[in-house]
């Protein structure tokens, strides 16, 4: 059985569907985490940067910028190489060599819709590093 979040475990949700975005946060911070959201790379990593989260949940088709970009910088960074990621995405025609980069740099994917009872047990196993195998 796994611990109920604490106030301080913060989460990070980088996603630029500000639909996606405020549901995912209600229902999180509903559950005790601290979410703070970023519509895009640069405020993400900043975001990531300055709150030293305890997971992301990154979009896979971010407007502006590819998200393996993000996440090869975050694997790149010294001091937040470790952060859980989960990316989800609606796209579920994910070319088997994005799939294999993103598993490559420690993340897995998820697939839209993500609903309470798939979120809150994705994100809790993230936080304690227990995502189960594919």
């Amino acid at each position: 059985m796994s611990r109920p979040p604490t106030s301080s475990t913060a989460i990070v949700i980088i996603e630029d569907d500000q639909g996606t975005a405020d549901t995912f946060g209600r229902i999180l911070s509903g559950a005790g985490y601290a979410v703070t959201t970023a519509p895009d790379e640069e405020s993400g990593l900043n975001a990531i940067e300055r709150i030293c989260p305890s997971a992301v949940l990154l979009d896979l088709h971010l407007k502006a910028a590819d998200s393996r970009s993000l996440l090869r910088r975050l694997r790149a960074s010294h001091d937040r190489a470790d952060v859980p990621v989960a990316i989800v995405t609606g796209d579920y025609f994910i070319d088997e060599s994005v799939a294999h980069d993103l598993e490559e740099m420690g993340a897995r994917v998820f697939f839209k819709p993500l609903w309470e009872e798939d979120l809150l047990p994705l994100v809790r196993n993230l936080v304690a590093g227990s995502l189960p195998p594919r």
